[in-house]
């Protein structure tokens, strides 16, 4: 007996509750394997990123006044400061290897160098902009679809919903594009269909990791 014969012989009441069922496991395997951890992932960005920007920000700031101040009380006071962040509640886990190491070397020679410590500010210079950039974008994102104005509100996000459909489109087309080239193609084609995915992956992995 092949499977249409047995779809057709099926109670109806049966299939109905067995694709409700499929459809109710497959939204909840959805959910616990992308949506859960994407939601955990967000929200442990979201600490460490305010986190990190506060911390850089703190040692930048006392990198700052060692450089208004090379030498004298007030010197030392800043290096003080500076090694009491690298020491209170773990803050020298947010610090990257370079700048932590940079740092500590900063706040316990006697005798600053001034080469060390201009490099060590300026990539903490470079490292808060990419982070407040990235804030930038997510205010200008939310400046451009939320709006009191529910026309406004409706039209950014007829724009955003349009975007979304249109990006699903295309993906969709390749895919499908890909598959019917893959299956109708020669030995050789689905060969660079392969290698065309594989690269496809790597680049759009690395897009997304900017």
């Amino acid at each position: 007996m092949d499977i249409k014969t047995i779809i057709k012989e099926a109670n109806p009441d049966i299939v109905i509750f067995l694709s409700t069922t499929l459809i109710a496991f497959i939204s909840w395997l959805v959910k616990s394997l992308v949506e859960k951890p994407l939601t955990e992932s967000k929200n442990t960005f979201t600490k460490y990123f305010d986190k990190r920007i506060e911390i850089l920000t703190e040692v930048k700031t006392r990198l700052n006044f060692i450089a208004y101040f090379p030498e004298g009380e007030d010197n030392l006071e800043y290096k003080n400061q500076l090694q009491s962040i690298l020491l209170t509640d773990g803050k020298a886990a947010y610090l990257s290897k370079e700048v932590y190491d940079n740092v500590l070397r900063i706040s316990i020679d006697p005798k600053t160098d001034e080469k060390l410590l201009l490099a060590t500010i300026k990539s903490i210079d470079e490292e808060l902009y990419k982070k407040i950039s990235k804030v930038q974008d997510e205010i200008n994102f939310y400046r451009r679809f939320s709006n009191y104005s529910p026309l406004r509100r409706f039209v950014g996000i007829t724009i955003l919903s349009l975007q979304y459909v249109v990006s699903l489109t295309i993906v969709i087309s390749l895919l499908l594009l890909m598959t019917t080239t893959f299956f109708n193609g020669s030995i050789y084609i689905k060969i660079g269909v392969i290698l065309t995915g594989i690269l496809g992956l790597y680049l759009t992995d690395k897009w997304l990791k900017r």
